[in-house]
């Protein structure tokens, strides 16, 4: 490939990258930093030591590592408590709820509630083990990685989905003797193979979008993937799993196996996250998180932890018995008692 080739498929003026180039390229990221690979790599932090960004929205989170700039406050050796603007107090001990059913919390609506194991509903057989991935707003991917880029895609669509852009073309097929159509790739790919996607009705109402590449990516691959793909649920696996959660909260987005987002779906811009990180990573201290408006000393699973108040968050952290660092962070409309409730629920997957 030639100096033009490269950049009319990759400079300024291509055409976008597709959802299925996106999803591969994270996927093949996440594998590259999978810590049972024979080549031992250190996970990328996700937040540099400094102040921790307001909003604290996972889309910003999940597509970069994020390095802010510390405060003057936060120099080394700094002491938390020489900050005005910052009340250090001790906290009563809050323990976990022992009520399977739910935590009596009503703090505008907020109801803690036990939370079921998240899991992707659909297998391929004879692909193999499939990795996961989920953006805020977006539907949760089952990604097949193949050694010679082969890779495919499977997750839930619209009916919606399966109408192709404007002037682009498509054929319509039968699967099962249920409706589908084959969709143009557009944008680019990574190996210069474009790959084909198939969206069809897989059930009554339920539509799946399959995507292949390689040596999927023919018509006759995609058709016979789909005809292989069962109801049989797959668990997601992660570092933490959370015991409670809000009343109709759902798993929103996850990065890493290691951030876990739930969003209220009828408030989709109301969330809290979840993040792990392993026992190497320091506890953030006071003067290191933006907006802090008080920080509290508290016990959580009988162990120290920390609770920040902030303008637009809470922040709770902890360093569970095995020295990693669970945080969670939600918004200011929780209490205390259930930011704390919450973070108690939090269990090592």
């Amino acid at each position: 490939m030639n100096d033009l080739e490269l950049l009319d498929r990759y400079g300024p003026d291509a055409p976008a990258a597709s959802d299925a180039v996106l999803a591969a390229a994270r996927a093949r990221l996440l594998a590259a930093m999978d810590p049972t690979a024979p080549a031992p790599r250190r996970r990328p932090a996700l937040f540099g030591r400094g102040p921790i960004l307001a909003g604290l929205g996972l889309a910003a989170a999940v597509a970069v590592a994020v390095v802010a700039v510390p405060r003057p406050d936060a120099r080394p050796g700094a002491r938390p408590d020489t900050r005005p603007d910052v009340a250090v107090t001790d906290a009563p001990t809050v323990a976990p709820s022992g009520s399977p059913a739910g935590v009596p919390s009503t703090a505008r609506g907020i109801r803690l509630v036990a939370a079921t194991a998240p899991g992707f509903p659909y297998t391929i057989p004879g692909l193999g083990d499939a990795r996961f991935t989920a953006d805020p707003g977006g539907p949760i991917i089952a990604i097949y990685l193949a050694d010679d880029y082969s890779d495919v895609y499977l997750s839930r669509a619209t009916e919606a989905d399966s109408v192709p852009g404007s002037g682009a073309e498509s054929t319509d097929v039968e699967i099962n003797g249920r409706p589908g159509r084959l969709l143009p790739f557009q944008g680019t790919s990574d190996n210069g193979k474009p790959p084909l996607t198939l969206v069809w009705e897989h059930r009554d109402g339920v539509w799946l979008r399959l995507t292949g590449q390689g040596r999927y990516g023919t018509p006759e691959a995609v058709l016979k993937l789909a005809g292989k793909v069962r109801d049989k649920p797959q668990r997601l696996r992660f570092e933490v799993t959370v015991g409670l959660i809000p009343d109709g909260w759902e798993l929103a987005a996850f990065k890493d196996e290691s951030i876990l987002m739930y969003r209220d779906p009828a408030h989709p811009e109301v969330d809290f996250q979840v993040q792990w990180t392993p026992k190497s990573q320091p506890l953030f201290r006071a003067a290191e998180v933006d907006g802090l408006e008080k920080a509290s000393k508290v016990t959580v699973q009988g162990r120290p932890a920390d609770l920040f108040q902030c303008r637009e968050f809470w922040m709770a952290q902890v360093r569970l018995a095995d020295r990693s660092i669970v945080r969670v962070i939600t918004p200011r409309t929780f209490t205390p008692d259930q930011v704390l409730q919450l973070t108690a629920s939090v269990r090592r997957g």
